[in-house]
């Protein structure tokens, strides 16, 4: 089951709808890990381009939960996938989230009839231990890197929704340069015209 819209004009007709499933930080910040002698602005609110992207491209939009957050809450140290990997429970919980993650999309496409819904794409946090897309910290020889991987839960979430037979593409954001992701997203619908 496909769950990307084959051609745009199809998902914005009267009768379809898309929408964009996005970490949770992307539209709350206050769950991010803080860092000491860092602006408070940097960790409020959602992030405003992206934001922008959906409202004038009208895409709804569906959050995903913040397992670190929900796991350990703020503040949290900084950690890498190894630290997240050795938390005791914390896989499992990636896991039980990614399957009710992927179970509701899999709800949405098959149940919105009217408007039909479709999912333009999955967005994750770049250099995020859990929600990485192509970059997830990694301790290697006592140093932080990162590395191409994804995070634990989207790691998870991707397992899943494969399970389920579904389709999606999965973005990363990169906090510093949001406008690189709408450009992808841009480039994402234009290649669905028909």
């Amino acid at each position: 089951m496909m769950i990307m819209p084959q051609k745009v004009s199809e998902a914005s007709g009267p009768n379809e709808a898309m929408v964009l499933v996005v970490a949770h930080c992307i539209l709350n910040r206050s769950t991010r890990w803080w860092q000491k002698g860092q602006p408070i602005e940097r960790n409020k609110g959602p992030v405003d381009k992206v934001l922008q992207f959906l409202t004038e491209n009208k895409i709804g939009v569906i959050q995903l939960p913040c397992p670190e957050f929900a796991f350990l809450g703020n503040p949290r140290s900084p950690a890498t996938k190894d630290d997240y990997e050795s938390l005791p429970g914390f896989k499992e919980y990636c896991k039980r989230l990614a399957v009710d993650s992927a179970k509701q999309l899999q709800a949405l496409v098959e149940m919105g009839r009217n408007p039909r819904i479709t999912v333009l794409a999955i967005v994750g946090l770049e250099r995020s231990p859990s929600c990485g897309i192509e970059s997830s910290p990694r301790k290697v020889r006592g140093t932080v890197v990162y590395v191409k991987e994804k995070g634990l839960f989207f790691d998870a979430l991707e397992k899943e929704i494969e399970n389920l037979g579904l389709e999606v593409q999965m973005l990363g954001l990169d906090m510093h340069q949001p406008e690189e992701l709408c450009r992808k997203l841009t480039e994402l619908l234009k290649s669905n015209i028909l």
